[in-house]
Parts: structure tokens; sequence; C-alpha cells
């Protein structure tokens, strides 16, 4: 395929990526830009909702052939897992899960460690975006990306938009790698510039775009970005790009170690971080909430919440009461549920085809063989829009 019909098939892509942060609604510009964030480093050893959310009961169609669901991210052995799976949502045949930021970032370096699908028609990313929807600044798309195309684990796709809502630029390159990616975790970094963008794997620089030779880059003073992740099926629309997604009969995982942000255009690509602290060892007799997922059933009409119970020393807890109360455009449904062997109590809302924020939060716990603690909960709380 040539660039320009590559080109024209990404431009497809990205255009629905362009929506990948909100459900489908009017866009609105904010009144003044969002501020922009700092240095930090997330070892993605758990869900850090100050910094994070998970898309949630919501859909991008052609070319993505999936929803996306909040329980398709998970957290185990000091890794994050973005699962695509043939789990039906919203009319699609598949499922999987978008991580981003919850604040916009300007220029600086962007690393993260991760291993992407080996599968023909998936796409394996890190990147960072700015739209009408997910808007940093001008509204318009903005965005720099590491895309990993499931045909060939030898390569990795870089590109970059600049206020381009008609997607007509074309500045994908294909970059060869010297590693069978999806074997092992590697680093992929990005340095965000006034003059560029330099894209570096391991940290060997493998690409420039200079600003203006031929076209210009990005530039914060337009569009602060999200910084995202996501693993997805093309439809056919996009396989001459991808390849053609067949399901193999078994859920697929992205593999996600770490991800690091240092602001300024001076920053430097490092080596991997330093290892989390261990936390202090729990109370094993002590119980929290480790997780809440929400998603929607097939009709959109109904909220299901699943919630996680660990005990102090990070173990399901199963026979554990939990209440819990719904607000929102449904104050209706379970209220008091009981967790299985895998510690998970699961509710499910009265139903509505009212549109709308629905809130869920937990309220209590208690049984189990354990005391509820109550300040440990990593979520309390979840939200999701239907």
């Amino acid at each position: 395929m040539g660039m320009k019909q590559l080109g024209a098939v990404a431009a497809a892509v990205c255009a629905s990526a362009a929506i990948a942060g909100a459900p489908a609604q009017a866009a609105k510009r904010p009144s003044k830009p969002p501020p922009e964030q700092g240095d930090f480093t997330d070892h993605l050893d758990a869900y850090d909702t100050s910094r994070w959310f998970k898309a949630d009961g919501w859909k991008n169609g052609p070319p993505f052939d999936n929803g996306w669901l909040a329980d398709h991210i998970g957290f185990a052995d000091g890794l994050m897992s973005i699962r695509l799976d043939d789990t039906p949502v919203l009319g699609e045949p598949y499922a999987s899960g978008n991580y981003q930021s919850v604040g916009f970032h300007g220029y600086g370096c962007y690393e993260a460690s991760f291993k992407p699908v080996a599968q023909p028609g998936v796409v394996s990313s890190f990147f960072t975006f700015a739209g009408p929807y997910d808007n940093g600044g001008n509204g318009k798309h903005n965005e720099i990306d590491f895309e990993f195309l499931g045909t060939d684990m030898w390569s990795v796709q870089v590109n970059f938009w600049t206020n381009d809502d008609a997607y007509a630029s074309s500045n994908e390159y294909i970059v060869p790698l010297w590693f069978d990616a999806s074997e092992a975790l590697h680093r992929y970094a990005f340095k965000w510039m006034s003059t560029g963008i330099e894209w570096y794997v391991d940290g060997v620089l493998v690409y420039q775009a200079v600003d203006g030779q031929p076209k210009a880059t990005p530039k914060a003073t337009d569009s602060l970005q999200k910084i995202m992740m996501n693993v997805w099926p093309v439809d056919a629309t996009a396989s001459g790009w991808a390849g053609t997604f067949e399901y193999p009969g078994h859920a697929m995982n992205g593999v996600y170690d770490w991800v690091r942000f240092t602001r300024g255009e001076d920053c430097a690509i490092g080596g991997p971080p330093e290892p989390p602290e261990p936390p202090p060892p729990g109370d094993p007799a002590s119980m929290h909430v480790q997780d809440i997922a929400l998603g929607l059933n097939a009709q959109a009409t109904q909220v299901i919440a699943k919630v996680l119970m660990i005990d102090g020393a990070g173990r399901p807890v199963p026979g554990a009461t939990v209440d819990a109360a719904w607000s929102g455009v449904v104050t209706g449904g379970d209220t008091r549920r009981t967790t299985d062997s895998a510690g998970t109590a699961t509710f499910y809302s009265s139903r509505t085809r009212t549109p709308g924020e629905v809130r869920f939060c937990v309220t209590g716990s208690s049984g189990g063989g354990k005391t509820y603690d109550a300040a440990a909960n990593i979520e309390g709380c979840d939200l999701i829009t239907k």
C-alpha cells in the first residue's frame, strides 16, 4: 500500500480516535485552557484515579470494531493489562480498554514500557491526544503516536497530527526494530518540543520530525494533550492498514509496565525508573475496596457494577457484605450484595433509557471474617455515562 493510501486509512482511524476520550455528545469548548501538568512516574501497579480514568460504556464506531469497558483494564503483579476479547458491547462484537490521563501535558519527554499484541488487525498504542472532546486548548485535533500494527512486530508506526480536524496531513512513518516487540517489554518514548518531535526505542533515537520541514508539528501553545494507551481491533475498513482481524478464540492482552512524563523541552529520555518502594505489610484481618468497575448492558439501559474486596495482605475476600448507593439518572437498584469466591460483589441498577451520568458509591461493608477499613479503599465511587 502506498503512503497516500496508508495516510487515508490512518486518517480515518485517527478521526475515530478523536472521540476516544468521551461518549458521543456535542463538543464543548472550555472557557479557558486546562492547566499544564507536571512530572510524574507511574508504575501502573494500581488504578490511580487522581491521574487516570478508564473509558467505559461507549464506542467509537468504524474503523474500531469494539466498545470500551472499564473492567478490561486490570492490574496485577506490578503490571497493567488491557484486555481485548469477544465480549459484545453496544452492538460491537468485541470489547477492550482505553486508559487516559485526567490532566493535559505540554512539551516534554513521554515514556512508557509496554508489550503490544501480536495479532493481525490489532492496534496497540501509546500516544498523546487533544481534540473537540479531549480539549487541551484550541479544540483542534493534535496528536503524537506510537502505534503497533499486529501484522508486524518487527516495526512500529510513529505519527503526528497538527491542528488537523480534516485529517488531511499524512505524517506516519514505519520504524524498523531490531527485535520482536511482542516477546518482551521495551521502552518507547518521544520528546515533544516547539522545534519538533524525536522518537526513541530503548533510548535510541529512531526518527525525528523537524517543525516546518516540511510540515508544522504540534504546539503546546495551541493545545496541551492527554496521555493515552489502548488496544483495539480494526474492522474491514482498516484491514489494509493494520491487517484483517480474526478472533483467535481467546483474550489478548497488551501489557504496560510504567509510564513517565518529564516536563520541559530540556528533558532527557532516561532508563527504566527505580522500582517502587514495597508497600508496608497490611493487616490480613482488615478489608477494603480494591476496584470498582462499571459497565452497561447490551441495551445501555442498565448499569452493572463490580466491586472487588481484598484484605490487607492483598487476597480476595469472599462472603463479605457490600453496601452501595446509586445517584444521577439512576437512583434505584441493588444496594446490598455479597462477594463471591473471587472477592467480587456484582450490583445491577434499575433500568432506564434516559441518557446521562450514573454514579455508584460503596457506603459500607461487613462480614467475611474481616474488619472494613474504608480509609484503605483504592476507590470509593465510580462514574459512567450512559
